[in-house]
C-alpha cells in the first residue's frame, strides 16, 4: 500500500480523542449613493450586521478578491464585502438578483460573480446586472460556480444538474442523469465544482449523486459499493448501527453519496467532506476513509481547506474545526473562542487568517493563537 498523504490511525485516534474531550442595471451614481449612506463600522467595531432581519442566515465565507476584499454569501441576508476596515452589504435593493446567495467567483475580467435563488448576478465594481438575459436562467437555483483556466463558467442549478458557458453557448450537463437505485426521486443538487491540476472538472452531489469527474470527453461517475446501500448506510436512522453486521468500506468506492464539498490537495489528492462518513480522499487509484466511525463526524464534515503551509482544516457539523499539521491534531470550539461549532465554511486570507462562517450568522477570524467574531451573532 502506498504512504498516504495523512497517516489514517493519528487521524482515527486523534478525532476520538478529541471527541470525547466549527434585472437591470443601477446607475452607478444612485450605487454610489446608496453606499455612502450605509452605516460605517469603525475599526474597533468591525461587525456585519443583519439587515434583513433573517435570523438563522448561514455566513459562507466565499472569495478573496483581486483587491483584497473578502465576500461572504448568506441566506436570506444578500452578500457582504469586507475590505479590512468595514463591512458593505448589498441587497436586492441595489441590484442584487436575491438575497439567497451561495457560491462567489471573480472571472477573468474581474466581475463577481454570485449564485443566488434567481440566477447569476454579476457585479463588475459599479453595477449588478443579470449574468444571462434569458427570464428562464433567472429562474435557476444556483448552488455551485466555477471558472476553469479557460475561462468557461460552470455552475450547477437545483433540480437542473451542470451548465457550462463558454461565452456564446450554454451547454447542459447531467440534466437527465438517474441515480441506479432512486432514479429520479432526488433532486440534482450540485454542492461543488472544482478543476483538479490536470485540467479535469469534478461535481459533487448533496443529494445521494456522489461525486463526477469530466476529462472533457468521459464522464465517470464514483458512487459508493452496493453494499453501502444493502446496509442502508444511506440512511441516517440506521447509520450507527451496533449490529454485528456492518458495513466495511472497499477502496474501491467513495465513501459516502451525499458530498459538501471538494478540494485537491498539493500532492494532487482528492478531498471529499461527506455527510456522515468523515473526510474521504481519492489519490487516483483507491479511496481512503477517515473516521467515518468516530463519534466527531456523526454529523458530517462541510468544508475542507489546506492552508499554505499545508496544513489541513476540517470544518464539522456539530465539532467546530479539527487542525491537522501532519504530526498532531487540535480541535477548535466555541470553548476556544468560536463562534458557534456548526461550521459551514473555511478561508484562508492573504494573510494567512482563517475566516469562518457558521451557522446563525456567525463569523469568526483565526490568527493562528485567538478567535476573533466578526459578526452580530445572535442564535433565536
Amino acid at each position: 500500500m502506498k504512504k498516504h498523504f495523512l497517516n489514517t490511525n493519528h487521524l482515527l485516534l486523534a478525532l476520538l480523542f478529541v471527541a470525547t474531550s466549527c434585472n437591470g442595471q443601477l446607475k452607478s451614481d444612485s450605487l454610489k449613493n446608496r453606499e455612502s449612506q450605509k452605516k460605517a463600522v469603525s475599526v474597533n467595531d468591525q461587525l456585519m450586521t443583519r439587515t434583513q432581519g433573517v435570523s438563522s442566515a448561514n455566513i459562507t465565507c466565499e472569495l478573496q478578491d483581486r483587491d483584497g476584499n473578502l465576500w461572504f454569501s448568506t441566506g436570506g441576508e444578500g452578500v457582504y464585502r469586507f475590505d479590512g476596515k468595514s463591512f458593505t452589504n448589498f441587497t436586492t435593493k441595489d441590484g442584487l438578483c436575491d438575497n439567497s446567495t451561495k457560491s462567489i467567483i471573480q472571472d477573468k475580467s474581474g466581475n463577481i460573480l454570485i449564485g443566488t435563488n434567481a440566477g447569476i448576478c454579476k457585479y463588475d465594481g459599479k453595477n449588478f446586472s443579470k449574468y444571462f438575459e434569458a427570464d428562464s436562467l433567472a429562474q435557476f437555483r444556483i448552488s455551485s460556480l466555477l471558472e476553469d483556466r479557460d475561462g468557461n463558467i460552470w455552475f450547477g442549478a437545483m433540480a437542473k444538474g451542470i451548465y457550462r458557458y463558454d461565452g456564446t453557448q450554454l451547454t447542459s450537463i447531467l440534466y437527465k442523469y438517474e441515480h441506479p437505485i432512486f432514479a429520479a426521486k432526488y433532486e440534482k443538487m450540485i454542492s461543488d465544482i472544482i478543476q483538479d491540476k490536470k485540467g479535469n472538472i469534478w461535481f459533487s452531489s448533496f443529494n445521494r449523486g456522489g461525486a463526477w469527474r469530466y476529462d472533457g470527453k468521459i464522464l465517470t461517475h464514483f458512487l459508493p459499493s452496493a453494499d453501502y446501500y444493502l446496509f442502508n448506510e444511506d440512511e441516517r436512522s440506521n447509520a450507527y448501527s451496533t449490529s454485528a453486521t456492518k458495513y466495511v468500506h472497499s477502496p474501491d468506492y467513495i465513501t459516502d453519496d451525499m458530498i459538501y464539498s471538494m478540494r485537491e490537495d498539493k500532492a494532487g489528492n482528492i478531498w471529499f467532506a461527506t455527510r456522515r462518513h468523515g473526510i474521504c480522499r481519492y489519490d487516483g487509484e483507491k479511496f481512503t476513509s477517515f473516521g467515518e466511525h468516530d463519534i466527531a463526524v456523526r454529523h458530517g464534515i462541510i468544508s475542507i481547506l489546506e492552508d499554505k503551509k499545508g496544513n489541513i482544516w476540517i470544518g464539522t457539523d456539530e465539532a467546530g474545526v479539527f487542525f491537522y499539521d501532519g504530526k498532531t491534531f487540535k480541535n477548535y470550539t466555541t470553548a476556544d473562542g468560536l463562534i458557534n461549532n456548526s461550521v459551514r465554511s473555511i478561508l484562508e486570507d492573504k494573510a494567512g487568517n482563517l475566516w469562518i462562517g457558521t451557522r446563525w450568522f456567525g463569523l469568526s477570524r483565526f490568527d493562528g493563537k485567538n478567535f476573533t467574531t466578526f459578526s452580530d451573532y445572535k442564535e433565536e
